[in-house]
């Protein structure tokens, strides 16, 4: 007998479309429900043409349950993807976040640095680059002959060590150094070259060249002794070193 074909091209005319939208990512959520209309004309129309012949009921189930398993297939796909893309957008998040946190922890380490301004013997101050260190200080009333401090006060010999770690040269001057006894600034001091050898004097740095030499100063006996920098063109301490 002659198959009623109404339900089987209905079938294959929604298969078919399912079919064709079945691989496009967000499109074949309809493509699925395509295919489940397609398949439910395809059963009816086997049931009423189980006497007859069959051939567009069938093609018309065949392309209902190919649309619905492609979809389903491509839906696991793209979103397999979609996890692998978004976990490795999260490491690279995590990442940038990591980088930004150790940036601003170096800043803040190094805004913390410079705007110390009391430092130790042995501790190392760096500014743009260049860096002090006061290795050791030691006190003398002189030899009794040509070196004699004034009355009442006693020399201080600091050991300076300036690093120029910067992309340019430094210049230094024992001016920019000045000793501060209980607030009473004073200028650096000279003694006979035999008295204290490889004194603190003016020159130039080259980038990573260094420069070791002993400051000399008077001041008194007692009370706060600090070793303060400063710009010689300038009169505010930019830091300081405490001798006692």
């Amino acid at each position: 007998m002659k198959e009623r074909k109404v339900l089987g091209i209905l079938s294959i005319v929604f298969g078919g479309l399912g079919l064709l939208l079945s691989w496009i990512p967000i499109v074949n959520n309809f493509a699925f429900f395509l295919g489940i209309v397609s398949l439910v004309l395809g059963v009816i129309a086997l049931v009423i043409n189980r006497r007859n012949k069959k051939v567009l009921s069938i093609i018309g189930t065949v392309l209902s349950v190919t649309t619905i398993i492609i979809v389903i297939a491509t839906q696991g796909l793209y979103a397999n993807s979609l996890d692998k893309a978004t976990k490795s957008y999260n490491k690279e998040v995590k990442k940038i976040d990591s980088s930004s946190s150790s940036e601003n922890s170096s800043s803040s380490s190094s805004s913390s640095s410079n705007t110390k301004k009391d430092f130790k013997v042995g501790e190392t101050v760096s500014i743009s680059g260049v860096e002090y260190t006061v290795t050791k200080v030691s006190y003398s009333n002189g030899d009794g002959d040509i070196n004699v401090p004034d009355s009442g006060k006693q020399y201080v010999f600091v050991d300076v060590t300036i690093k120029n770690n910067s992309d340019k040269d430094y210049e230094y001057n024992p001016l920019d150094f000045q000793l501060s006894n209980n607030g009473n600034k004073t200028d650096n001091d000279y003694v006979d070259d035999d008295f204290v050898q490889n004194q603190f004097t003016s020159g130039t740095l080259s980038p990573n060249a260094s420069y070791s030499a002993t400051w000399v100063g008077q001041s008194g006996t007692d009370g706060n002794l600090s070793f303060t920098y400063k710009d010689s063109l300038s009169d505010t301490s930019d830091f300081e070193f405490k001798l006692r």
